[in-house]
């Protein structure tokens, strides 16, 4: 079953499927190279060449993506008890999200998005919570004003915050533009 982004499981089912497409893609290029090899007595200036060379570009693409998600989470989702009992409460929890801006991936344990406020745990401790902040934080505003963004590596912290958020009186256009936003951004 094909998860979405931000949903429990999400990052494990897309490390594997990245995993099998790079060995898919691989075997490939090497097929038609050693097709092209057995075709044209083992010279290798051939077209089948050309083309496993090419089969290239899409295993690379893959193989970017997979380097990407391979330190966040190590095999490992987020607390699965940890997100049942918040999800109970909120209908817009993304969980094991990885964040992308042009300079760095950022990754998040869960984010919360409600009716004024864009709430974030860190999935990694060793990741900076100023820099993924302000990024977030700088996303929301070319969307709206009225939104409170905040991220800690304390999980505590973040479920004390969800439970006493006050919710503001948004736009709908905007909520949306929102979190139109935050999905925008995850890999």
């Amino acid at each position: 079953m094909r998860k979405k982004k931000g949903e429990y499981g999400y990052l494990q089912q897309k490390k594997r499927k990245d995993l099998l497409l790079l060995l898919l893609y691989l075997g490939i290029a090497l097929i038609i190279f050693g097709v092209g090899l057995a075709l044209n007595k083992m010279s290798s200036k051939n077209i089948f060449t050309v083309v496993a060379i090419l089969f290239v570009l899409p295993w690379a693409r893959v193989f970017v993506e997979f380097v990407l998600l391979f330190p966040y989470g190590s095999g490992k989702s987020p607390n699965y008890e940890k997100m049942k009992q918040i999800q109970k409460a909120y209908e817009n929890l993304y969980t094991g999200v990885i964040v992308t801006s042009a300079e760095q991936a950022m990754g998040l344990e869960f984010i919360m998005v409600g009716p004024g406020y864009v709430y974030g745990v860190m999935l990694l401790e060793k990741q900076d919570v100023k820099t993924t902040e302000a990024y977030l934080k700088k996303g929301v505003q070319n969307w709206s004003d009225s939104y409170q963004v905040k991220v800690w590596k304390d999980f505590s912290q973040f479920e004390n915050a969800c439970k006493t958020a006050k919710t503001k009186e948004i736009n709908q256009k905007e909520h949306e533009n929102v979190l139109a936003f935050i999905e925008s951004i995850m890999v």
